[in-house]
């Protein structure tokens, strides 16, 4: 479960980062008009990628692991 949730979180933030990169015209690769330089996907990719941070800081704070006492 805390592989899968790690690997989903890192999907989801590689995707908010790439949103970012279009809506601020940092990443123009496919240059594509409905993504390129348009804010809302800037402040959706940030969003995205918050979420994506934090699935993967809770599969590394759930049990299981290894915990030093």
């Amino acid at each position: 479960m805390r592989i899968a949730l790690a690997v989903i979180g890192l999907l989801v933030l590689l995707l908010g980062l790439h949103w970012i990169s279009e809506g601020t015209g940092f990443l123009a690769y496919p240059h594509s008009p409905m993504m390129y330089l348009k804010p809302t996907w800037t402040y959706t990719g940030i969003v995205t990628a918050l979420i994506g941070a934090a699935l993967i800081w809770f599969s590394r704070t759930l049990g299981g692991g290894r915990r030093s006492a």
